[in-house]
Protein backbone atom coordinates (compact mmCIF):
# COMPACT_ATOMS: atom_id res chain seq x y z
CA UNK A 1 0.00 0.00 0.00
CA UNK A 2 1.38 3.40 -1.00
CA UNK A 3 1.44 6.23 1.53
CA UNK A 4 -0.09 9.57 0.64
CA UNK A 5 -0.38 12.91 2.50
CA UNK A 6 2.59 15.11 3.32
CA UNK A 7 5.20 12.46 2.52
CA UNK A 8 3.83 11.92 -1.00
CA UNK A 9 3.30 15.66 -1.56
CA UNK A 10 6.92 16.42 -0.66
CA UNK A 11 8.24 13.64 -2.87
CA UNK A 12 6.07 13.98 -5.97
CA UNK A 13 4.62 17.49 -6.00
CA UNK A 14 6.68 20.13 -4.16
CA UNK A 15 9.90 21.43 -5.67
CA UNK A 16 13.13 20.40 -3.89
CA UNK A 17 13.45 23.85 -2.28
CA UNK A 18 9.70 24.24 -1.56
CA UNK A 19 8.76 23.43 2.07
CA UNK A 20 5.19 22.37 2.84
CA UNK A 21 3.93 24.85 5.46
CA UNK A 22 0.39 23.50 5.74
CA UNK A 23 -1.40 20.34 4.62
CA UNK A 24 -5.10 19.86 5.43
CA UNK A 25 -7.44 17.14 4.20
CA UNK A 26 -10.26 18.65 2.12
CA UNK A 27 -12.05 15.70 0.50
CA UNK A 28 -15.81 15.34 0.76
CA UNK A 29 -17.41 16.66 3.97
CA UNK A 30 -14.03 18.01 5.14
CA UNK A 31 -14.69 21.11 2.98
CA UNK A 32 -17.69 23.36 3.62
CA UNK A 33 -18.73 26.64 2.04
CA UNK A 34 -19.78 30.03 3.46
CA UNK A 35 -20.58 31.57 0.08
CA UNK A 36 -23.78 33.36 -1.03
CA UNK A 37 -25.32 31.23 -3.76
CA UNK A 38 -23.91 27.95 -2.41
CA UNK A 39 -25.15 25.76 0.40
CA UNK A 40 -22.95 24.42 3.21
CA UNK A 41 -21.85 21.52 0.99
CA UNK A 42 -20.96 23.67 -2.02
CA UNK A 43 -24.03 22.89 -4.13
CA UNK A 44 -26.17 25.70 -5.59
CA UNK A 45 -28.32 27.02 -2.75
CA UNK A 46 -32.09 26.52 -2.97
CA UNK A 47 -34.12 29.69 -2.64
CA UNK A 48 -31.03 31.86 -2.55
CA UNK A 49 -32.95 34.97 -3.66
CA UNK A 50 -34.93 34.91 -0.42
CA UNK A 51 -31.79 34.48 1.65
CA UNK A 52 -30.13 37.37 -0.16
CA UNK A 53 -32.98 39.65 0.86
CA UNK A 54 -32.21 38.85 4.50
CA UNK A 55 -28.68 40.18 3.99
CA UNK A 56 -25.26 38.56 3.79
CA UNK A 57 -23.02 41.61 4.05
CA UNK A 58 -20.45 40.19 6.47
CA UNK A 59 -19.99 36.87 4.75
CA UNK A 60 -16.61 35.90 6.26
CA UNK A 61 -17.34 33.94 9.44
CA UNK A 62 -21.11 34.55 9.14
CA UNK A 63 -22.29 31.25 7.73
CA UNK A 64 -25.17 31.02 10.23
CA UNK A 65 -27.01 33.81 8.40
CA UNK A 66 -27.00 32.05 5.03
CA UNK A 67 -27.24 28.35 5.92
CA UNK A 68 -30.43 26.67 7.04
CA UNK A 69 -30.74 23.46 9.03
CA UNK A 70 -31.65 21.44 5.93
CA UNK A 71 -28.40 22.58 4.27
CA UNK A 72 -26.29 21.30 7.12
CA UNK A 73 -25.47 17.71 6.14
CA UNK A 74 -22.72 16.30 8.36
CA UNK A 75 -22.56 18.25 11.61
CA UNK A 76 -19.06 17.33 12.70
CA UNK A 77 -16.34 19.96 12.63
CA UNK A 78 -15.15 20.26 9.02
CA UNK A 79 -11.49 20.59 8.07
CA UNK A 80 -11.86 23.84 6.15
CA UNK A 81 -14.56 26.40 5.41
CA UNK A 82 -14.28 28.30 2.12
CA UNK A 83 -15.71 31.83 2.10
CA UNK A 84 -16.22 34.51 -0.51
CA UNK A 85 -18.66 37.12 -1.83
CA UNK A 86 -19.85 34.83 -4.65
CA UNK A 87 -19.12 31.41 -6.23
CA UNK A 88 -16.97 33.27 -8.80
CA UNK A 89 -14.51 34.49 -6.14
CA UNK A 90 -10.99 33.02 -6.13
CA UNK A 91 -11.33 30.68 -3.14
CA UNK A 92 -14.70 29.10 -4.09
CA UNK A 93 -13.66 28.60 -7.72
CA UNK A 94 -10.48 26.76 -6.77
CA UNK A 95 -12.05 24.80 -3.89
CA UNK A 96 -14.95 23.59 -6.03
CA UNK A 97 -12.44 22.10 -8.46
CA UNK A 98 -11.30 19.73 -5.68
CA UNK A 99 -14.69 18.92 -4.14
CA UNK A 100 -15.27 15.60 -5.93
CA UNK A 101 -11.79 14.13 -5.40
CA UNK A 102 -11.94 11.07 -3.09
CA UNK A 103 -8.62 12.01 -1.45
CA UNK A 104 -7.45 15.64 -1.55
CA UNK A 105 -5.46 18.18 0.47
CA UNK A 106 -5.13 21.93 0.76
CA UNK A 107 -1.40 22.70 0.63
CA UNK A 108 0.36 25.97 1.40
CA UNK A 109 3.99 26.60 0.51
CA UNK A 110 5.98 29.86 0.34
CA UNK A 111 5.19 29.93 -3.40
CA UNK A 112 1.55 28.86 -3.76
CA UNK A 113 -1.76 27.71 -2.28
CA UNK A 114 -2.96 24.55 -3.98
CA UNK A 115 -5.60 21.85 -3.89
CA UNK A 116 -3.98 18.52 -4.73
CA UNK A 117 -5.15 14.91 -4.91
CA UNK A 118 -3.71 11.44 -4.84
CA UNK A 119 -3.42 9.74 -8.21
CA UNK A 120 -5.74 6.69 -8.11
CA UNK A 121 -4.04 3.33 -8.10
CA UNK A 122 -4.80 1.16 -11.14
CA UNK A 123 -7.49 -1.36 -10.32
CA UNK A 124 -6.71 -5.07 -10.46
CA UNK A 125 -9.40 -7.08 -12.29
CA UNK A 126 -11.36 -9.41 -10.07
CA UNK A 127 -10.92 -13.12 -10.81
CA UNK A 128 -13.67 -14.34 -13.09
CA UNK A 129 -13.88 -17.89 -11.81
CA UNK A 130 -14.80 -19.10 -8.31
CA UNK A 131 -11.93 -19.05 -5.83
CA UNK A 132 -10.86 -22.57 -4.89
CA UNK A 133 -11.97 -23.38 -1.38
CA UNK A 134 -9.12 -23.82 1.07
CA UNK A 135 -8.99 -26.78 3.35
CA UNK A 136 -9.55 -26.31 7.07
CA UNK A 137 -5.85 -27.00 7.63
CA UNK A 138 -4.83 -24.24 5.14
CA UNK A 139 -7.23 -21.71 6.71
CA UNK A 140 -5.88 -22.41 10.19
CA UNK A 141 -2.34 -22.00 8.83
CA UNK A 142 -3.21 -18.59 7.34
CA UNK A 143 -4.63 -17.43 10.66
CA UNK A 144 -1.57 -18.63 12.53
CA UNK A 145 0.81 -16.83 10.16
CA UNK A 146 -1.20 -13.61 10.45
CA UNK A 147 -1.20 -13.75 14.24
CA UNK A 148 2.53 -14.53 14.30
CA UNK A 149 3.34 -11.55 12.04
CA UNK A 150 1.20 -9.23 14.17
CA UNK A 151 2.87 -10.35 17.39
CA UNK A 152 6.29 -9.94 15.80
CA UNK A 153 5.44 -6.36 14.86
CA UNK A 154 6.05 -6.96 11.17
CA UNK A 155 5.47 -3.85 9.08
CA UNK A 156 4.11 -3.51 5.55
CA UNK A 157 7.19 -1.35 4.86
CA UNK A 158 10.42 -3.37 5.43
CA UNK A 159 13.32 -1.56 7.10
CA UNK A 160 16.00 -0.27 4.74
CA UNK A 161 13.68 -0.09 1.75
CA UNK A 162 12.11 3.09 0.32
CA UNK A 163 8.53 3.63 1.47
CA UNK A 164 6.27 3.64 -1.61
CA UNK A 165 4.26 6.86 -1.96
CA UNK A 166 1.22 7.72 -4.06
CA UNK A 167 1.47 10.05 -7.01
CA UNK A 168 0.08 13.56 -6.50
CA UNK A 169 -1.72 15.72 -9.04
CA UNK A 170 -2.72 19.42 -8.90
CA UNK A 171 -6.45 20.13 -9.01
CA UNK A 172 -6.15 23.92 -8.71
CA UNK A 173 -3.59 26.37 -7.39
CA UNK A 174 -3.04 30.06 -6.74
CA UNK A 175 0.40 31.73 -6.89
CA UNK A 176 1.84 33.61 -3.90
CA UNK A 177 0.82 37.09 -5.19
CA UNK A 178 -2.85 36.04 -4.88
CA UNK A 179 -2.44 35.28 -1.13
CA UNK A 180 -3.12 38.36 1.01
CA UNK A 181 -2.15 36.94 4.40
CA UNK A 182 -2.73 34.48 7.25
CA UNK A 183 -4.33 35.36 10.60
CA UNK A 184 -6.33 33.71 13.38
CA UNK A 185 -10.11 34.12 13.20
CA UNK A 186 -13.24 32.85 14.94
CA UNK A 187 -15.41 30.81 12.60
CA UNK A 188 -19.17 30.69 13.28
CA UNK A 189 -20.75 27.36 12.33
CA UNK A 190 -24.38 26.63 11.39
CA UNK A 191 -27.18 25.98 13.86
CA UNK A 192 -26.91 22.51 15.36
CA UNK A 193 -23.13 22.33 14.98
CA UNK A 194 -21.01 21.18 17.88
CA UNK A 195 -19.03 23.25 18.70
CA UNK A 196 -20.88 26.40 17.59
CA UNK A 197 -17.66 28.33 16.94
CA UNK A 198 -14.08 27.31 16.27
CA UNK A 199 -10.73 29.06 16.07
CA UNK A 200 -9.39 28.97 12.53
CA UNK A 201 -6.27 29.79 10.61
CA UNK A 202 -7.66 32.16 7.99
CA UNK A 203 -5.87 32.27 4.64
CA UNK A 204 -7.13 35.37 2.84
CA UNK A 205 -6.83 36.06 -0.87
CA UNK A 206 -6.54 39.38 -2.67
CA UNK A 207 -10.26 39.54 -3.61
CA UNK A 208 -11.42 39.11 0.00
CA UNK A 209 -12.29 35.44 -0.31
CA UNK A 210 -10.32 32.76 1.47
CA UNK A 211 -10.18 29.54 3.44
CA UNK A 212 -10.58 28.97 7.18
CA UNK A 213 -8.57 25.95 8.34
CA UNK A 214 -10.32 24.80 11.52
CA UNK A 215 -8.06 23.74 14.36
CA UNK A 216 -9.69 20.77 16.10
CA UNK A 217 -7.26 21.16 18.96
CA UNK A 218 -8.67 24.59 19.84
CA UNK A 219 -7.00 28.01 19.95
CA UNK A 220 -3.59 26.64 20.92
CA UNK A 221 -3.56 24.34 17.87
CA UNK A 222 -4.59 27.27 15.68
CA UNK A 223 -1.71 29.34 17.04
CA UNK A 224 0.70 26.51 16.19
CA UNK A 225 -0.65 26.43 12.64
CA UNK A 226 -0.13 30.17 12.32
CA UNK A 227 3.43 29.83 13.59
CA UNK A 228 4.17 27.10 11.05
CA UNK A 229 2.71 29.13 8.18
CA UNK A 230 4.77 32.18 9.15
CA UNK A 231 7.98 30.21 9.74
Amino acid sequence: MKLDGVLAIREHWAAPDEPVLLCAGVAGASTRFDVPGLDWSGDPAAGFAGKALRGVAGFAGNVASVVSDEDLGARELPGVVVFGASPAALAPVTALAARQAPVAWLVLTPHRLAWVAAVPEPTVPEPTGPEPEKSLFARVGDLARGARDALAGKSSYPAGEPVPTAGITTLAELPRPRIAGAVLAERTLPRGSVPRTATALRLSLVDGSGVDVLAKGGPEAARRLLALVNA
